[in-house]
Protein backbone atom coordinates (compact mmCIF):
# COMPACT_ATOMS: atom_id res chain seq x y z
CA UNK A 1 0.00 0.00 0.00
CA UNK A 2 1.07 3.38 -0.54
CA UNK A 3 1.07 5.81 2.36
CA UNK A 4 -1.96 7.80 1.36
CA UNK A 5 -3.80 4.57 0.97
CA UNK A 6 -2.44 3.54 4.46
CA UNK A 7 -3.99 6.96 5.66
CA UNK A 8 -6.94 6.38 4.15
CA UNK A 9 -7.54 2.87 5.57
CA UNK A 10 -6.67 4.50 9.05
CA UNK A 11 -8.97 7.45 8.83
CA UNK A 12 -11.56 5.12 7.39
CA UNK A 13 -11.35 2.25 10.33
CA UNK A 14 -11.04 5.30 12.73
CA UNK A 15 -14.77 6.92 11.31
CA UNK A 16 -16.03 3.01 11.56
CA UNK A 17 -14.60 3.02 15.46
CA UNK A 18 -16.32 6.23 16.36
CA UNK A 19 -19.51 5.54 15.04
CA UNK A 20 -19.80 2.21 16.74
CA UNK A 21 -19.10 4.02 20.22
CA UNK A 22 -21.56 6.44 19.45
CA UNK A 23 -24.76 5.58 21.55
CA UNK A 24 -28.11 6.97 20.25
CA UNK A 25 -30.23 8.80 22.46
CA UNK A 26 -33.95 7.59 21.05
CA UNK A 27 -36.06 9.21 23.83
CA UNK A 28 -36.56 13.06 24.49
CA UNK A 29 -38.63 14.46 27.58
CA UNK A 30 -39.68 18.31 27.29
CA UNK A 31 -41.34 20.43 29.74
CA UNK A 32 -42.89 23.74 28.89
CA UNK A 33 -46.08 26.06 30.56
CA UNK A 34 -46.54 29.51 29.57
CA UNK A 35 -45.90 30.37 25.96
CA UNK A 36 -45.22 26.57 25.53
CA UNK A 37 -47.21 25.95 23.02
CA UNK A 38 -45.70 28.11 20.66
CA UNK A 39 -42.38 27.21 21.21
CA UNK A 40 -43.24 23.32 20.96
CA UNK A 41 -44.82 24.16 17.55
CA UNK A 42 -41.15 25.77 16.30
CA UNK A 43 -39.18 22.89 17.56
CA UNK A 44 -41.23 20.01 16.26
CA UNK A 45 -41.84 21.90 12.73
CA UNK A 46 -37.78 21.55 12.11
CA UNK A 47 -37.58 17.64 12.91
CA UNK A 48 -37.25 15.38 9.87
CA UNK A 49 -39.90 13.51 8.91
CA UNK A 50 -39.54 9.90 9.74
CA UNK A 51 -37.39 11.10 13.06
CA UNK A 52 -36.90 7.62 15.37
CA UNK A 53 -36.79 9.38 18.83
CA UNK A 54 -40.07 8.78 21.08
CA UNK A 55 -41.21 12.68 22.36
CA UNK A 56 -42.88 12.82 25.69
CA UNK A 57 -43.85 16.35 27.12
CA UNK A 58 -45.52 17.58 30.06
CA UNK A 59 -46.94 20.89 28.78
CA UNK A 60 -48.53 23.15 31.46
CA UNK A 61 -51.74 25.47 30.14
CA UNK A 62 -54.51 24.23 30.98
CA UNK A 63 -56.66 27.45 29.78
CA UNK A 64 -56.15 26.00 26.42
CA UNK A 65 -58.36 23.12 25.31
CA UNK A 66 -57.27 19.59 25.15
CA UNK A 67 -58.26 19.00 21.88
CA UNK A 68 -57.23 22.23 20.37
CA UNK A 69 -53.71 21.18 21.39
CA UNK A 70 -53.30 18.42 19.51
CA UNK A 71 -54.73 20.05 16.36
CA UNK A 72 -52.56 23.30 16.48
CA UNK A 73 -49.53 20.77 17.62
CA UNK A 74 -50.55 18.13 14.69
CA UNK A 75 -50.31 20.82 11.95
CA UNK A 76 -46.30 21.93 12.45
CA UNK A 77 -45.25 18.12 13.81
CA UNK A 78 -44.29 16.01 10.90
CA UNK A 79 -44.53 13.17 13.41
CA UNK A 80 -48.23 11.73 14.86
CA UNK A 81 -49.23 13.61 17.61
CA UNK A 82 -51.46 12.14 20.85
CA UNK A 83 -51.79 12.31 24.60
CA UNK A 84 -50.59 9.23 26.49
CA UNK A 85 -52.58 6.82 27.77
CA UNK A 86 -52.00 4.89 31.04
CA UNK A 87 -50.24 1.42 30.43
CA UNK A 88 -49.30 1.93 26.58
CA UNK A 89 -45.73 1.76 25.41
CA UNK A 90 -43.42 4.31 24.42
CA UNK A 91 -42.69 4.58 20.82
CA UNK A 92 -40.16 5.83 18.62
CA UNK A 93 -41.30 8.58 16.00
CA UNK A 94 -44.40 9.69 18.10
CA UNK A 95 -45.11 12.80 20.07
CA UNK A 96 -46.85 12.19 23.31
CA UNK A 97 -48.17 14.64 26.01
CA UNK A 98 -49.93 14.53 29.51
CA UNK A 99 -53.64 14.61 29.07
CA UNK A 100 -55.19 17.24 31.01
CA UNK A 101 -54.82 17.18 34.90
CA UNK A 102 -52.17 13.90 35.06
CA UNK A 103 -48.84 13.54 35.28
CA UNK A 104 -47.01 11.69 32.91
CA UNK A 105 -44.79 9.07 34.50
CA UNK A 106 -42.28 6.51 32.58
CA UNK A 107 -42.43 2.95 34.62
CA UNK A 108 -39.78 -0.38 33.26
CA UNK A 109 -39.67 -1.45 30.18
CA UNK A 110 -40.65 1.90 29.17
CA UNK A 111 -44.33 1.94 29.75
CA UNK A 112 -46.30 5.28 29.97
CA UNK A 113 -48.05 5.93 34.03
CA UNK A 114 -51.00 8.87 34.33
CA UNK A 115 -51.43 10.12 37.99
CA UNK A 116 -54.23 12.35 38.40
CA UNK A 117 -52.58 15.98 39.41
CA UNK A 118 -54.10 16.20 43.26
CA UNK A 119 -52.12 13.59 44.11
CA UNK A 120 -49.06 15.32 43.86
CA UNK A 121 -50.05 18.93 43.25
CA UNK A 122 -52.34 21.59 42.51
CA UNK A 123 -50.40 22.47 39.54
CA UNK A 124 -50.87 20.91 36.24
CA UNK A 125 -48.47 18.38 34.88
CA UNK A 126 -45.20 17.76 36.51
CA UNK A 127 -41.87 18.08 34.12
CA UNK A 128 -39.93 17.35 36.98
CA UNK A 129 -41.78 13.70 37.52
CA UNK A 130 -41.54 12.97 34.37
CA UNK A 131 -37.59 13.88 33.62
CA UNK A 132 -36.87 12.07 37.30
CA UNK A 133 -38.68 9.09 36.13
CA UNK A 134 -37.93 8.95 32.33
CA UNK A 135 -34.17 9.08 33.91
CA UNK A 136 -34.66 6.01 35.73
CA UNK A 137 -35.42 3.85 32.89
CA UNK A 138 -33.37 5.21 29.89
CA UNK A 139 -30.46 6.68 31.54
CA UNK A 140 -27.58 8.39 29.26
CA UNK A 141 -30.27 7.35 26.14
CA UNK A 142 -32.08 9.92 27.12
CA UNK A 143 -32.41 13.86 25.95
CA UNK A 144 -34.02 16.51 28.44
CA UNK A 145 -35.47 19.79 27.37
CA UNK A 146 -36.68 22.58 29.78
CA UNK A 147 -38.59 25.41 27.56
CA UNK A 148 -40.48 28.92 28.53
CA UNK A 149 -42.48 28.87 31.64
CA UNK A 150 -43.01 30.48 34.65
CA UNK A 151 -41.93 28.15 37.42
CA UNK A 152 -38.96 25.72 39.04
CA UNK A 153 -40.47 23.04 37.44
CA UNK A 154 -38.03 21.04 35.83
CA UNK A 155 -35.04 21.81 37.34
CA UNK A 156 -34.41 18.69 39.84
CA UNK A 157 -35.25 16.68 36.61
CA UNK A 158 -33.16 17.63 34.69
CA UNK A 159 -30.18 17.29 37.90
CA UNK A 160 -31.98 14.08 37.40
CA UNK A 161 -31.07 13.52 33.62
CA UNK A 162 -27.59 14.73 33.74
CA UNK A 163 -27.15 12.83 36.81
CA UNK A 164 -27.91 9.15 34.92
CA UNK A 165 -25.70 10.57 32.09
CA UNK A 166 -28.26 12.01 29.45
CA UNK A 167 -27.80 15.85 28.18
CA UNK A 168 -30.14 18.84 29.11
CA UNK A 169 -31.07 21.65 26.71
CA UNK A 170 -32.62 25.03 27.68
CA UNK A 171 -34.64 27.47 25.53
CA UNK A 172 -32.58 30.52 25.59
CA UNK A 173 -34.16 32.98 28.14
CA UNK A 174 -33.95 35.70 26.32
CA UNK A 175 -36.28 34.33 23.72
CA UNK A 176 -38.63 32.98 25.92
CA UNK A 177 -42.20 34.33 27.05
CA UNK A 178 -41.78 33.29 30.78
CA UNK A 179 -37.87 33.17 31.36
CA UNK A 180 -38.23 31.43 34.88
CA UNK A 181 -37.96 27.62 34.50
CA UNK A 182 -34.88 27.88 31.52
CA UNK A 183 -33.01 30.08 33.77
CA UNK A 184 -34.03 27.92 36.80
CA UNK A 185 -32.18 25.16 35.41
CA UNK A 186 -28.97 27.04 34.05
CA UNK A 187 -29.17 28.55 38.09
CA UNK A 188 -29.03 24.96 39.44
CA UNK A 189 -27.86 22.59 36.92
CA UNK A 190 -25.95 24.17 34.58
CA UNK A 191 -27.25 22.19 30.96
CA UNK A 192 -25.10 21.35 28.36
CA UNK A 193 -26.83 23.27 25.65
CA UNK A 194 -28.46 26.75 26.14
CA UNK A 195 -29.64 27.60 22.55
CA UNK A 196 -32.75 29.75 20.46
CA UNK A 197 -35.49 27.97 19.31
CA UNK A 198 -34.25 27.43 15.80
CA UNK A 199 -31.42 25.64 16.57
CA UNK A 200 -33.37 23.07 18.87
CA UNK A 201 -34.13 20.57 16.14
CA UNK A 202 -31.02 20.89 14.20
CA UNK A 203 -29.32 19.87 17.73
CA UNK A 204 -31.80 17.42 18.50
CA UNK A 205 -31.58 15.16 15.58
CA UNK A 206 -27.84 15.50 16.23
CA UNK A 207 -28.06 14.42 19.90
CA UNK A 208 -30.60 11.65 19.09
CA UNK A 209 -27.86 9.97 16.63
CA UNK A 210 -25.54 9.57 19.34
CA UNK A 211 -23.38 12.95 18.53
CA UNK A 212 -22.46 15.27 21.00
CA UNK A 213 -21.75 18.57 19.29
CA UNK A 214 -19.73 21.30 21.23
CA UNK A 215 -21.43 23.00 24.29
CA UNK A 216 -22.54 26.48 23.97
Amino acid sequence: MTPTQLAVEAWSRSTIAANLLREPRDVIVIGAALGGLTALCKVASGLPRGFEAAILISLDIASQPASSVLQILGNYSPLPVGYAKHGASVLRGRIVLAPLGHHLRVAQPGIIALEACASLSDAGPSVDALFKTAAGVYGKRLIGVVLTGDSHDGTSGSTAIEAAGGVCVVQDPDESVDAEMPLSVIRGDHPAYCIKLEQMAPLLVRLAAGELPPRR
